[in-house]
This record gives structure tokens, C-alpha cells and sequence, in this order.
């Protein structure tokens, strides 16, 4: 419950900055140091599974069930972004997965992702959003 609330904290400073639309492009990232590796391996979340090959592009997934409207599995590319531009995952507001047809947009905290760690905001059963973990197989 508290890293929901976190989440929830951390989207909602998103949305307040995300309203106000910064002329000089993106934010400056220099506070956050060097720009982390490419996630690069397997990351899991019980029997749902996000394959990277650490290109920072191409992503492979399998699922136990739809996510949203991202299918049970297959393969395209992947970016997070900020400010509807790709950036660094470490600091990105967004994960977008595009299938080859379709780009599927899930929320994720500023903070909340690292590179043994990827969080993204679903849908549940009961239609509210969930945290869904995704850690990295070591």
C-alpha cells in the first residue's frame, strides 16, 4: 500500500509539471549524473515476464494475461519518456511498448525505476491502477 501511495505521489508531481510545459525543451538532467545503461536481461513480476537485449530499443514480453490492451506476448520496441519525449528511465514519467501496430502508454514514477527494477501503473480487475514490479533476474 505504501509504494501505491508513493506512485501515486510521484504521478501526481508529474502531472503538476507535466502542465507546465517547460520552453527550454526537457528538464536538465545534470543533478541525476551520469545516464544509466539500457536495462539489459529478464525482469519478472510473478509469471509475466519483459525480455530487454540492452539496446535500449527492442523488448520482448510474456504475460499471464493481456495488460491493459498490450497482448499475452511478442516482441517491438520500447522508451520512456517525459514530457511526451524519450528519456531517461531513471527520471521518466512514461513507458511506452509498441507492438508494430500499436503503442501502449503505462504511467511510471519518477524514481521508481532503476536498472535492476521497472514499475508501470495497469489497470486491475476492479479497474483501478496497480503497481506492477518488475525486478531483474539476476
Amino acid at each position: 500500500m505504501k509504494m501505491i501511495k508513493q506512485i501515486f505521489l510521484s504521478l501526481l508531481v508529474s502531472a503538476v509539471l507535466g502542465s507546465c510545459r517547460f520552453s527550454g525543451g526537457v528538464p536538465k538532467t545534470d543533478h541525476l549524473g551520469a545516464e544509466p545503461e539500457a536495462h539489459n536481461g529478464v525482469f519478472v513480476n510473478g509469471s509475466d515476464t519483459l525480455f530487454f537485449n540492452g539496446d535500449g530499443k527492442s523488448i520482448r514480453w510474456s504475460l499471464s494475461k493481456n495488460i491493459d490492451s498490450l497482448q499475452v506476448s511478442g516482441e517491438g520496441s520500447y522508451v520512456f519518456k517525459l514530457y511526451n519525449g524519450k528519456f531517461r528511465y531513471d527520471a521518466a514519467e512514461e513507458m511506452s511498448i509498441h507492438d508494430g501496430q500499436k503503442a501502449h502508454t503505462f504511467m511510471t514514477g519518477p524514481g521508481q525505476n532503476s536498472e535492476d527494477q521497472i514499475t508501470i501503473l495497469v489497470t486491475g480487475d476492479d479497474k483501478k491502477p496497480q503497481a506492477k514490479v518488475f525486478k531483474k533476474v539476476k
